[in-house]
């Protein structure tokens, strides 16, 4: 499905396919890479640069601390922070009530804050890694620090990209369903979109998910769910036979779609890092869609979730 002039040299092509998505992907970067002191910021972007085997991100300017004196004593609560940041990025399901304990203990009050840019900078990185393998293009710097309301920039960079309008809803789903397995949200995995159900006609292909390679799926859905995998275990090891697939099956605004699902899907990786990750159901399923404002809406009656969406 690849234009030819897909893939042909040029800035950030991605962009044209999601441009209010990529604007708010951009001022995310900045609020988060103000967020935090620094001090901390610093060697916690080393530390997630190296588990992701991305050196380039070592060079990016983060904040204005180029003019902090270079002996500058070391932030005593950075060790605790590169640690969870370490575990957030390798397996964000294993972090212990002892690691958000410490955690807890030198952030205080900024925890939260903390977590929401630790996932920018761990989640957001591997979107720009792997947009960049994939059209062949350098992702290019970030924004200068700002200072702002990260969450809720957040919120709305996830209800832009919660609407859009790419990718059919069964792939968007099973992409979805994906990244909640691998971080083990119990809330995202105990989730069904209806639209995609009714797209499916049967829960058959979400079934097919956890060993989607020999499950009866398509060959466009193994291949999202490859690059899937891909993106949220090690996505600078994004081969060229993954590249090819991607481009036989997707459009460019598919791609770019996909990679802004995972990224935005990725936000369950803060819930499930300070145990917020709770399902609201104990036995069954909640149906859920996004409104016309790019909310979610859920529910265990999938009539009245429809009803809720309706107007989109």
């Amino acid at each position: 499905m690849d234009d030819a002039t897909t893939r042909e040299p040029g800035p950030e092509r991605w962009r044209a396919q999601a441009p209010e998505a990529f604007e708010l992907f951009d001022h995310v970067e900045a609020l988060a890479a103000g967020s935090v002191d620094d001090s901390i910021l610093a060697p916690v972007r080393a530390a997630v640069a190296a588990q992701l085997c991305h050196p380039d991100e070592l060079t990016r300017p983060v904040t204005g601390a180029a003019d902090a004196p270079a002996d500058r004593p070391a932030d005593p609560r950075a060790d605790v922070c590169v640690s969870f940041a370490e575990q957030f990025v390798v397996d964000v399901a294993g972090i212990t009530d002892e690691q958000r304990a410490a955690l807890g203990g030198v952030m205080g009050s900024d925890t939260f804050v903390f977590t929401q840019a630790l996932y920018v900078i761990d989640v957001f990185q591997r979107g720009r890694i792997t947009l960049a393998r994939l059209f062949d293009t350098p992702f290019g710097p970030a924004l200068p620090a700002a200072s702002g309301d990260l969450w809720g920039t957040l919120e709305r960079f996830m209800r832009v990209v919660a609407l859009g309008v790419a990718l059919d809803p069964l792939t968007t789903e099973l992409v979805r369903l994906r990244g909640a397995r691998a971080h083990q949200c119990r809330v995202c995995q105990s989730r069904l979109s209806v639209r995609a159900l009714d797209s499916a006609g049967s829960e058959e292909p979400f079934a097919a998910i956890d060993d989607y390679e020999h499950g009866d799926l398509s060959e466009r859905h193994r291949v999202a769910l490859r690059l899937t995998d891909a993106l949220i275990t090690q996505p600078a090891f994004i081969d060229d036979q993954l590249v090819a697939q991607v481009w036989e099956q997707f459009t460019a605004a598919e791609v770019a779609e996909i990679v802004l699902d995972v990224v935005r899907n990725g936000a369950n990786k803060i819930a499930v890092a300070l145990g917020g990750d709770e399902a609201q159901v104990t036995d069954g399923i909640e149906f859920f869609d996004v409104d016309a404002s790019g909310d979610v809406v859920a529910g265990t009656d999938i009539d009245e979730v429809r009803a809720l969406s309706a107007a989109r």
